[in-house]
């Protein structure tokens, strides 16, 4: 890993900590009548929080996805980039959802192209099938 991603990754684990913890005060302070004032201000403070963390993963999603593309053996058509940075901005897409993305962008673009490209992109190990109808990004381990 790159020092910039060691850093996100190190920020998010950090945010990630904050989070529990302010939960675990909240579910306290929640129990006590006494004390919900103090609950709600620790909910704002979540809810700060949260604002910083949803964007983190996404440049770390990002980040995967470019530095997966760059390592790739053959140069990645365009249609296939536009899946993955789909996917990595969005989360998890249907066949339907990537249509819409790539004829969005491209201008055109068909379902049976998506389906095609998605099976490439599975077999090389980027994309899974996740839950019902949806693909979803392989997490990155390198």
């Amino acid at each position: 890993m790159s020092g910039l991603e060691d850093e996100l990754k190190e920020l998010n684990e950090k945010l990630e900590l904050m989070m529990k913890r302010l939960d675990y005060m909240e579910t306290l302070m929640t129990q006590n009548n006494e004390y919900s004032e103090a609950a709600r201000v620790i909910g704002g403070l979540k809810m700060g929080t949260s604002l910083y963390t949803e964007p983190l993963k996404l440049v770390q999603r990002l980040m995967s996805v470019q530095k997966r593309l760059k390592r790739s053996e053959e140069p990645r058509d365009e249609i296939s980039r536009i899946i993955l940075n789909v996917m990595a901005i969005h989360g998890p897409q249907n066949v339907s959802g990537l249509t819409r993305e790539v004829q969005r962008e491209r201008g055109t673009g068909s379902r049976v192209t998506i389906r095609k490209k998605l099976l490439e992109l599975i077999d090389e190990g980027l994309v899974e099938k996740g839950e019902g109808h949806d693909y979803q990004l392989v997490e990155d381990s390198r």
